[in-house]
């Protein structure tokens, strides 16, 4: 039994009480998790298929079981629900916007403290900031930070065995107390002032550099004082890209939420009084009866850092439960908007009006988005709307490093976290071509029956390569018509002369429509751009290890804490005897057979 049927003779089995309910594809893998205050109720709703949204529509297709996990209560199952949906990942569940983590920055344990960005793990000795919107600003005001307070960046590892000061030390953006430039009370103050800054008494750290550089000044350290006044406009810039909230050091999260014009969970993040930023998790434009806006709420908090305190605009379904489940399980108190907590009107307003913004760029992409899948759509004759493009690409280099990858294109746009790459070991590039490796990943990709299929394929490379997809693609009994179009590189790889084609046609023009020729090349390049990054990653990561992997005696430790010393392979091929002496753990058999190496 499958779909339709196997719902049908479940719901009859189901129980008319609290819990979670996981429709389960044929290798078992839940598809879809949903949770109800009377389960058997709340499957009958799928049993109605033209009412069902797609998505839906497809996920029961699919299903060949359906279980259930009952709960005492309907909070336990809101919070069941999203502990299943984080470790599974179900592929039709509504998600997040953006389902990752938000970056952090934090200062270690211990007597040296290392300043770093990082996402979930931590320890409670640690002192952690954040979260802040991107990578790119984390380590932007990292950066500022190192220059500023001269913390150490480098891994405990690198720490323990450096010998002589780095490359940033010179740079004057670390202080060295791994070859002992600065005492372990002086590296104190220097978190001090670091963790001071964070906390919100940025006018004290601004008036302490502030009286050093007119001390330097005076006694005519002019270099000294000019790396002052740098660190003082560097930390200027970070106050600049905040928004003070309050005058008190109030740290919460607070989640705007409109469900009027579409639906829309914004979230701001305040610390010490201060706006970081913040970003749209979840947009819809339309209503669909699966959307709880609580579930995606706690979902959020399972994968990000959790504040201490949580603000909400409004009240929405679910509100107690979502109240109970953070304080109980999490420590953190829910509130709903109030005037009486300080600087919540101008957060208010703020969080509104970037709300606003962003649902406006996202309903713009989105009409941008739609407007191309459907020119492609009718260019191709395209019997269905194009809900998935896919587009294949691969990379060598030189006979090595064989890597091919396909992103993802639909009405939201690129979709990182369901583009995939596939790695070859030892693939003889001479002997099979390229071709061999296409088949390779159209197999592994086809092979699947519960995977989501693309109504359109992009692939670099002629009719032969189209061929070995649709061979592929029927051989897996595959009933769904896809459409494949292949691209061969132009002239002098000049993507003015590419050249178009279909299983049908060769040869296509495109020149009369300059959209789906931009949009074309677009993902043929964004595919080239995927794997050529992951193929020079397995050619850097060789190289990185390679040098060392057959010289006897140098095991994995040994080897990390040799490449860590010298940095790189091309700073190992430099090194001396005494050198390699100051690494721990290596003898002098190791230090011979290493400079053998070298030398050889």
């Amino acid at each position: 039994m499958i779909g339709l049927e196997i719902l049908k003779n479940r719901i009859k089995d189901a129980p008319q009480s609290s819990g979670v309910y996981l429709f389960k594809n044929k290798k078992d893998n839940p598809i879809y998790i949903g949770k109800a205050i009377n389960i058997k109720r709340r499957l009958s709703n799928y049993g109605n298929l033209p009412k069902l949204p797609r998505r839906l529509q497809k996920m029961v297709s699919q299903t060949v079981n359906i279980d259930f996990e009952l709960t005492e209560s309907e909070r336990n199952a809101l919070l069941l629900e999203a502990l299943l949906i984080k470790k599974f990942s179900p592929r039709y569940n509504i998600r997040l916007k953006d389902d990752k983590s938000f970056p952090l920055i934090k200062i270690t344990k211990g007597d040296f403290p290392r300043l770093t960005r990082f996402r979930n793990e931590f320890s409670n000795e640690d002192k952690v900031f954040g979260p802040f919107t991107s990578a790119l600003k984390t380590d932007k005001v990292i950066k500022i930070l190192q220059k500023s307070f001269k913390l150490r960046s480098c891994s405990d590892l690198e720490f323990k065995n450096r010998k002589r000061a780095c490359l940033l030390y010179d740079l004057k953006q670390c202080s060295a107390p791994c070859v002992n430039k600065v005492s372990q009370n002086e590296y104190k103050n220097q978190v001090d002032d670091t963790v001071k800054f964070f906390q919100g008494g940025q006018k004290k750290i601004f008036d302490k550099l502030e009286k050093q550089m007119v001390y330097f000044s005076e006694s005519q350290n002019y270099e000294k004082a000019a790396e002052l006044r740098d660190s003082i406009q560097s930390l200027n810039f970070i106050i600049r890209e905040e928004v003070k909230i309050s005058t008190q050091d109030t740290n919460y999260d607070y989640i705007h939420i409109d469900d009027k014009k579409h639906f829309s969970i914004y979230i701001g993040f305040i610390r010490y009084g201060r706006y970081l930023g913040g970003n749209l998790i979840y947009y819809s434009e339309k209503f669909e009866d699966d959307i709880d806006l609580t579930s995606l709420i706690i979902q959020f908090y399972l994968k990000n850092f959790r504040p201490n305190k949580i603000i909400i605009s409004k009240k929405i379904n679910g509100y107690n439960e979502l109240k109970s489940i953070m304080r109980d399980n999490y420590k953190i108190d829910v509130f709903l908007k109030s005037s009486k907590i300080n600087g919540v009107q101008k957060i208010s307003k703020l969080t509104a009006k970037r709300n606003d913004k962003e649902v406006n760029l996202q309903k713009q992409k989105f009409i941008n988005n739609q407007e191309i899948l459907t020119l492609m759509k009718n260019r191709f004759n395209i019997n269905n709307k194009i809900e998935r493009v896919e587009a294949y690409d691969n990379s060598f280099f030189g006979n090595n490093y064989a890597v091919a990858s396909y992103v993802v294109f639909n009405e939201e746009g690129f979709s990182i976290k369901d583009s995939r790459t596939y790695k070859f070991k030892d693939y003889d590039l001479k002997k099979f071509g390229d071709a061999d490796l296409m088949r390779k990943v159209f197999k592994s990709r086809f092979s699947k029956d519960d995977k989501i299929l693309p109504d359109l394929i992009i692939i670099d490379g002629g009719q032969p390569y189209l061929k070995i997809c649709q061979e592929i693609i029927d051989e897996s009994g595959i009933s769904e018509s896809i459409k494949l179009i292949g691209v061969s590189k132009g002239f002098k790889r000049d993507f003015r002369f590419d050249r178009y084609h279909t299983l049908s046609e060769k040869n296509l023009s495109l020149k009369d429509s300059p959209q789906i020729e931009g949009f074309i090349q677009k993902m043929r390049d964004q595919a080239h751009k995927l794997s050529k990054k992951n193929s020079m990653k397995r050619m850097s990561d060789s190289l990185k290890t390679s040098f060392l992997d057959d010289i006897s005696g140098i095991g994995k430790i040994k080897k990390m804490r040799v490449i860590n010393f010298f940095g790189s392979v091309q700073n190992l091929k430099k090194a001396n005897r005494d050198e390699l002496a100051q690494i721990k753990g290596l003898n002098s058999k190791n230090i011979k057979a290493i400079l053998d190496k070298i030398n050889g």
